[in-house]
């Protein structure tokens, strides 16, 4: 069986070496950047996610670039404690929870998918633009711009929004509580999210609120934001 994947993102490059690990290798991710780099911020992977890319053979190389999640902690917006619980191999799992840094873990997709499927299997520069392949199977993978899903679903229009604005970044700073700690403080209108990426000393955060307008164009992950326009909404804040 041929099988293109249309986007080399985390979902094509996983479906990729799931196919392989099942015995497929006839393989070709098309990626319309004309590079793969290591953009975005943080994610996390929990335990579910972490025991798929285990049976990859992923583990140690998973290790090495996350932080395992110690622990979910809520604060209100003063700093005060509302509860915390375990998280991954604390919790009771047998896989642990990471953080990590979502182009890396993209980076290491790509070497595995190099790797056992050889480098001819990933073409950047190569966009799909809608459902005509040469292969057996087509897997839509392209994003929020979907030209696969588009072209299966063409009067769907773009997904609903939920009204929520999350400004995201990083930045180096001093660990906080074990180290390995997430936390959210706030409540369901305004929250704001942390939590140690790579070496303990990148932490990545979110800030979060309603929007009181039109959304602003979406898909555009990197678009920088006003940092005068975060601030108002955050600046009586306070933590120890």
């Amino acid at each position: 069986m041929r099988i293109t994947i249309a986007g080399g993102g985390i979902g094509g490059l996983a479906t990729a070496l799931s196919l392989h690990a099942a015995g497929l290798d006839d393989i070709v991710i098309h990626e319309a950047a004309q590079e793969i780099r290591p953009l975005g911020v943080g994610i996390n992977l929990l335990p579910h996610a972490v025991r798929e890319l285990t049976e990859l053979g992923l583990a140690d190389r998973l290790a090495e670039i996350g932080v395992p999640t110690a622990e979910l902690a809520y604060f209100n917006r003063y700093g005060q404690a509302i509860w915390s619980e375990p998280r991954g191999l604390g919790a009771g799992y047998r896989w642990p929870q990471y953080s990590v840094h979502r182009g890396r873990l993209q980076l290491l997709l790509l070497d595995a998918v190099r790797e056992r499927l050889g480098a001819h299997s990933v073409r950047t520069g190569s966009r799909i633009t809608g459902l005509r392949h040469d292969s057996d199977l087509l897997v839509g993978a392209d994003g929020i711009h979907s030209a696969v899903r588009a072209a299966l679903f063409p009067g769907e229009g773009a997904p609903p929004w939920n009204g929520l604005m999350l400004w995201r970044g990083t930045t180096y700073g001093e660990p906080f509580l074990t180290g390995r700690s997430m936390i959210m403080a706030g409540d369901g209108t305004q929250k704001f999210v942390a939590y140690p990426i790579g070496d303990g000393r990148l932490i990545n955060w979110i800030a979060e609120r309603p929007l009181d307008s039109e959304p602003p164009e979406r898909g555009k992950w990197n678009r920088p934001a006003n940092l005068a326009t975060v601030v108002e909404h955050f600046c009586d804040w306070k933590f120890d």
